[in-house]
């Protein structure tokens, strides 16, 4: 009982200060700031990873409640800012116009997002704790960062931007399906499943244009 008061306590603490503090609060672990040093002299990499990696290491620094609605708000938002520096470095420094074009249409949608999480969050209270739902999203959160690390270190990213925004765009989009996907199995606030349910169509949208897209040169 003292340890649910005690995490009651730290996410009705967190609610109440902005996504800044938020940040603030994550810092990178080791393990990521390893990935990063590795790919340190190829810019085309790190620009990427770099977000990606903070990102993760920010959702399994949350002090999970196991409420499924307050607990997916916070990944989510999380995970939908992770988006945002990816298809912000696209656009900066993509070559590739299709994938420029394409970052460009979802960043809007992405703000619009982190909007609606951020409202939804801050009327809910933890009060409907499922084992079931934390074990399964800690698990989907420590593959996200496995296949990053694992990414970081093996020949799927290469010199080439837009290769290498595609090749993560699509293991993000991945995983907010495989987050949201957990969510809906066991959430209960009519808004936050409408969001992941139209997410995930979004998500396969996605997947699906960059898959049709002409191979980008490695």
């Amino acid at each position: 009982m003292k340890t649910l008061q005690a995490n009651l306590s730290v996410w009705a603490l967190a609610a109440l200060f902005s996504s800044s503090s938020l940040i603030a609060c994550a810092q990178a672990t080791t393990g990521a700031a390893t990935a990063s040093t590795a790919q340190a002299s190829n810019p085309a990499k790190t620009m990427f990873l770099t977000p990606l990696q903070q990102t993760v290491t920010k959702i399994k620094k949350l002090v999970a409640t196991g409420d499924p609605d307050f607990d997916y708000s916070f990944q989510a938002k999380l995970h939908t800012q992770g988006i945002q520096d990816l298809l912000k470095q696209e656009i900066q420094n993509g070559k590739d116009t299709a994938l420029v074009n394409l970052a460009k249409a979802m960043l809007p949608a992405t703000e619009a997002d982190v909007t609606l999480l951020d409202g939804t969050m801050r009327q809910l209270k933890p009060t409907r704790p499922n084992q079931a739902f934390t074990q399964q999203q800690s698990r989907n959160i420590e593959a996200m960062n496995l296949k990053l690390q694992q990414t970081g270190t093996s020949d799927k990213l290469t010199s080439n931007v837009d290769s290498n925004f595609s090749t993560l765009l699509m293991d993000q989009r991945q995983d907010a399906i495989d987050m949201a996907t957990t969510y809906l199995q066991y959430g209960n606030n009519a808004t936050l499943k409408t969001y992941a349910q139209q997410m995930i169509d979004k998500a396969k949208q996605q997947m699906a244009q960059i898959k049709a897209m002409p191979a980008t040169p490695k």
